[in-house]
This record gives structure tokens, sequence and C-alpha cells, in this order.
């Protein structure tokens, strides 16, 4: 299942397609690699957002890829190191989104909620017929931070988010996704190989736009909530998103390229709305999907930025590092589920 968050961009020129093959390259950039290594972190350009993954293995029940897309081409994405995939812990009632975007009846001003009462009032939100909050285990989410990277000069760019789940199918979803932004929260399962995951506003199924620079839009967050499923659950294979090992993915993004000598331009964007595109797709079919409690929610916050050129410098990355450490404020624990050696060892089978 692959599921998208398409944003948008008037016609490009053939200097800004330059622009996009020029920030793909910030993965292949030894130096910038450098000095992510340095604090931990990486730049990649499919990361893993599982919800469950066995103990030292790339394989699990609950296995997700992201991608960045601008133009069928992968943008950068600055984070922890995807085979240790240090997460942290983070209370449902200091998780928040935005609601008053999902009735296209009612006008209702937005306001702002904990994660965890959406989940336990989602059939407000929702054609779901069931709450999705276990309580004796959604008291806390398993959360990621990620600094994306996407190629702008002026005016808006058009992106998609990808998340391919492996254990879904057509008639049998491994996950309801939500997406957040400050404009609102959408729930959407995805269903077909290359669906788009729409933003709702009043019911009415809209693309969005990224502009340069205002902090308060800054970021998109994307939560998975596994829901319960009939077939045993196929182990990961890459498909079209790549066909690496375990072992190669933690050493393909390193070298490739020389230094550049030319000047950094990077900034933080904004995520806002853009045109309506038609009816938000309903969860009818769906409506009495369970929790799957087996499996932690899994949330991911995407922080944009804004280049023209891909370069970056020692600066702007521990910048980035320090602005992703900042969520750890709200955090019980951190570590790795996956990796001996962490303080907070476990896997899938410790949840």
């Amino acid at each position: 299942m692959k599921l998208s968050t398409l944003f948008n961009h008037p016609t490009r020129s053939q200097d800004e397609d330059d622009v996009t093959t020029r920030v793909a390259r910030m993965v292949h950039d030894a130096q910038a690699q450098g000095w992510a290594h340095d604090v931990g972190l990486r730049f990649m350009n499919v990361t893993w957002e599982d919800c469950a993954r066995s103990k030292n293995s790339c394989w699990g029940p609950c296995i997700s890829d992201m991608t960045l897309i601008v133009e069928n081409t992968r943008m950068p994405v600055l984070r922890v190191p995807n085979f240790a995939d240090p997460i942290m812990s983070i209370p449902t009632r200091k998780i928040f989104v935005t609601v008053g975007n999902e009735s296209p009846y009612i006008r209702t001003p937005r306001s702002t909620i904990s994660l965890q009462e959406y989940l336990e009032n989602i059939t407000k939100y929702t054609e779901l017929e069931h709450s999705l909050f276990a309580p004796d285990h959604d008291d806390h989410a398993v959360v990621s931070t990620q600094a994306s990277f996407l190629p702008i000069e002026t005016e808006t760019t058009e992106f998609h988010v990808g998340l391919y789940n492996y254990q879904s199918s057509v008639d049998d979803p491994a996950v309801l996704v939500l997406v957040c932004t400050a404009a609102g929260t959408s729930a959407q399962v995805m269903t077909e190989s290359d669906a788009i995951l729409y933003s709702n506003e009043q019911g009415v199924t809209s693309n969005g736009a990224m502009t340069a620079r205002e902090e308060a839009c800054n970021y998109v967050m994307i939560v998975q909530i596994p829901l319960q499923q009939k077939p045993p659950p196929p182990m990961r294979q890459y498909s079209n998103v790549a066909s690496w090992s375990c072992e190669e993915e933690e050493e393909c993004a390193v070298g490739g390229f020389a230094t550049t000598l030319e000047r950094p331009d990077v900034e933080e964007a904004m995520v806002s709305l853009g045109e309506a595109l038609g009816p938000f797709p309903k969860l009818s079919q769906f409506r009495n999907v369970t929790r799957d409690a087996r499996y932690p929610i899994r949330v991911t916050i995407q922080f944009y930025q804004a280049t023209s050129n891909g370069v970056v410098t020692r600066e702007i990355v521990e910048r980035l590092s320090d602005r992703m450490e900042q969520v750890k404020a709200n955090a019980t624990w951190w570590g790795s589920l996956v990796c001996k050696g962490d303080a907070f060892f476990g896997g899938c089978s410790d949840y």
C-alpha cells in the first residue's frame, strides 16, 4: 500500500527541474553525511517508519517505508539511522491535533485536542463505529522526527509523502493513517497500491502548497494506527521502493559526490492547503475496523525545509538536529526497540 499526501505547485521550468535533481543528490554528499553522522543522523531518501519490527531485523509484523517525492524523484530526509531506529515514547495526551475540518455540513471553528481524545472519539470525526484508543496500551505512542528537504526557489512546490505498508491489502488494511497539519486532521484507510492521502477541508478533498518560511505551519505529522487483520503478514520486500538488504541500507547513502563550494540556502518552509479536488473519501467501507493493540501507534513528525540548491553547512545540520531533539521534552523515554546495547532494547513482542 502506498500512501501519498499531494501538495501543489504551478508549472515548473527546466531550471527548477535541475534544482530538484541537485537537492536529491544531498544523500550522496559525503561532507553533509559526515556532519549528519557527527550528531547521530543520516541523510536518506527511504525511511523506515515501523509500528512493529523484530529484534535485530528489518522484518516485522507491521512495517512501513516512507518517501518524499517531487516529480518522481525521491527527496532527502535527515533523521536517525533506519536499522537502529531510535524512537521516543510520548504520552498521547501531549500530542496535539487540529479538528474542525472534517464535516461538509457543519462549519466548526478549528480547535486543538490531544491525540488521545481524538482516538477515543474518532467516531465523532470519521465514519468509524468504534474507538481506536486501546486504554491499556495507547497512553503513549512511539514518535520519530525528521527534517525533510524540498526544492523551492520562488512561490510553491508540489510534492507527496509516500507511505508503503507491507502488510496492507485491498480488502484488509493494516493501518489507519492520520495526516495532521495546522489546517486539520484527515483520517484515511488506504487500500490501493498507488493512492493519494488527501487533506480533508470541510468534506472536500484538498491538496496543499509549500511556500517559504512560516514556522507555525512548518510541520506535517503522520500517525499510523495498527488495525486487526485476517492473514499473517509477509516479510519486508522492497518492491518498487528499492532492492537493498538490511546491511546495505545503512551504507548506501554515504559518499558519492565531492563537496560543493556553493553558498548554502536552506530555510524553514510552510505547508498550507491548496485547491479543492472533489469529495473527501469516506471510511464507510471500513467503519467496523478495530485497533490491533499488539503494536504501538507510530507518529512521524516532518519538519519541512526549503532549499534552492541542496547545500548545507555543519551549522544547518546541527540546528535541525537541535530542532528534532526539542521534541524529547515531552518524552518519557527514548532508545531503540530493535538493537541490542540500547537502553530500551525490546521489540514488537515487548510492546
